[in-house]
């Protein structure tokens, strides 16, 4: 890949927004452009290569999909808070954008769109309390997932006909909104919110942490966003897995 210059296009919210033609990921990206810019930085892609998911699963490029990541200061203590938060912008999004459709959270923050995954998210340190936060959204078309256990969807086959990069534009406005009522009043209106739409709330699943697979009723998430399972062996605290149905 020759070096391409992501392209300055305007400030949306609290970001200075640059997109790139085509990238191996829009996170390595932000890392290179954010030091440089010394500003919060938003960086999307028209094309991305070498997308990541989590536990490094492959993330397939479709063109007309949204490959986005923007820089975060995120206090250590509340990373696991803000994860949730993070996902709750995006599935609130897709509601505002149309109320009929049935959106769902998978904890800690997949989203869920008539039963289908409609985006990945994954936070990667970049230095200090400073993240790369990169999002990837099925706005034109749904990739094959393998290995998941569930399929993923799309906005246009829901009916939802937006571009990326209108939906870019709704994002960063809800998330940046979102963050100020956070930090005005804290995280429990917003975990209300996030336990209105979540995904298998008050039923049994199975959650693989790097260790196990545990299974239980999942009752609740914590203060902290952390999951919490109730197992025959008591109550139990999940702050990090994937969550199966």
């Amino acid at each position: 890949d020759e070096f391409m210059l992501p392209v300055y296009k305007e400030k949306i919210a609290l970001w200075d927004w640059y997109e790139i033609e085509s990238t191996g990921s829009t996170n390595d990206e932000i890392k290179r452009l954010v030091p440089s810019s010394g500003s919060s930085v938003a960086l999307s892609a028209i094309r991305q290569t070498g997308g990541r998911g989590r536990r490094g699963r492959g993330w397939q490029e479709i063109e007309g999909n949204l490959y986005l990541t923007f820089s975060l200061n995120i206090p250590a203590a509340e990373l696991s808070r803000y994860v949730c938060l993070i996902g709750l912008s995006l599935a609130e999004t897709v509601k505002e954008i149309a109320p009929q459709s049935d959106v769902r959270i998978k904890w800690p923050n997949d989203v869920f769109l008539g039963g289908k995954k409609l985006s990945g998210i994954l936070l990667e340190n970049i230095c200090g309390s400073l993240w790369a936060v990169g999002i990837g959204v099925n706005v034109a078309a749904a990739p094959e997932l393998s290995g998941t256990g569930y399929e993923a969807g799309s906005l246009k086959e829901n009916g939802i006909m937006l571009d990326r990069i209108e939906f870019l534009h709704y994002y960063l406005a809800k998330f940046a909104s979102d963050l100020e009522q956070y930090r005005r009043e804290g995280f429990l209106p917003l975990k209300e919110r996030w336990l209105g739409l979540a995904l298998n709330c008050r039923q049994k699943i199975s959650v693989k942490t790097e260790t196990a697979v545990k299974t239980g009723e999942f009752l609740t998430i914590d203060d902290n966003g952390y999951l919490m399972l109730k197992t025959g062996e008591g109550i139990e605290r999940i702050v990090a897995g994937d969550l199966f149905m």
